[in-house]
């Protein structure tokens, strides 16, 4: 014990300051690095499920699957005229009235699936229109609302004047190259 007491005579102040200082690194260096140790733990577990789902055939061919159906629902080019048609039965029976329909192939598409612009006017109540919309999304997979405008000619009218911007998705068989 004798000897214990005599260090900080031995080290002096200069080396007592040095030691607190090597301690206080010490000490802020496992405060730092604890929290980043265990972030790190995290991650390299959800790394590890992740390569468990992918090697577990099910999910894989389950996501193949579920993209077969999406692509199955993608209409042929011969088949575009039904989903308008469905489009124009919807609205009717949402009890809205179209006053405009324009349509747009996009330009300069290449590959299989192809894009229609669609702009539709309508007018009619805001519930129908609403009803209208989820029903487009459950019944219309493939056609896609990229914009809608509102409007009223009076603030006091019910019924709404509607610009509805879609694109329909389409395929198009591929064209044999000559």
């Amino acid at each position: 014990m004798h000897t214990l007491s005599r260090i900080p005579h031995l080290i002096g102040w200069v080396g007592g300051l040095g030691v607190s200082l090597i301690g206080a690194a010490l000490i802020t260096f496992i405060s730092l690095t604890a929290p980043q140790q265990n972030e790190n733990d995290a991650i390299e577990l959800e790394i590890n499920a992740m390569q468990d789902l992918l090697r577990e055939p099910r999910a894989v061919s389950g996501t193949h699957q579920q993209l077969n159906d999406f692509i199955d629902k993608i209409p042929t080019r011969e088949e575009l005229n039904n989903a308008l048609n469905q489009l124009h039965k919807l609205a009717a029976q949402h009890h809205l009235s179209l006053k405009n329909s324009e349509y747009h192939p996009s330009p300069n598409q290449t590959g299989q699936i192809q894009q229609l612009r669609i702009t539709v006017k309508t007018e009619g109540e805001y519930t129908n229109l609403r009803l209208f919309l989820e029903e487009i999304s459950s019944n219309l997979p493939t056609l896609a609302i990229t914009k809608i405008a509102l409007g009223r000619q009076k603030i006091s009218e019910v019924r709404l004047d509607t610009t509805i911007e879609f694109i329909l998705y389409f395929s198009q068989p591929e064209q044999p190259r000559l």
